[in-house]
């Protein structure tokens, strides 16, 4: 266990990650607002978050809840194409699933959506 947290670090809090990088996994959530897009994929195991028409460079308010953890909320800003993304492991202990919800919002828009998420099994 003390190994793969590392990982699962990393992989919280990676630099942005490149808009539709994994678009073979199937989407499990999608929102729009005005000129804005938030796509949510997923293989199972992990969640690509992705944003885009947030503006070049545009600051945004990103925030994730799942269940009872304490919720993400962090002030980010968009890549020079107006895209911001990152990806997620939804996991809590003692839990076989539940519910993330994920919100980011602009000056320009406010995207909402929400994915079940089962744990990974193998």
């Amino acid at each position: 266990m003390l190994k793969t947290l590392p990982l699962l670090a990393a992989l919280l809090v990676a630099g942005p990650a490149a808009a539709m990088a994994d678009s073979d996994w199937p989407v499990l959530a999608e929102a729009s607002d005005a000129d804005c897009a938030l796509t949510i994929t997923g293989n199972g195991r992990f969640v690509l978050i992705a944003a885009e028409g947030l503006g070049e460079g545009s600051p945004a308010r990103y925030q994730l809840r799942n269940g009872d953890m304490k919720p993400i909320d962090w002030s980010v800003r968009a890549d020079a194409a107006g895209r911001f993304a990152r990806y997620y492991v939804p996991f809590r202990w003692g839990q076989r699933g539940g519910t993330v919800q994920v919100e980011v919002i602009s000056d320009s828009c406010r995207l909402s959506a929400s994915f079940p998420w089962e744990r990974y099994t193998g």
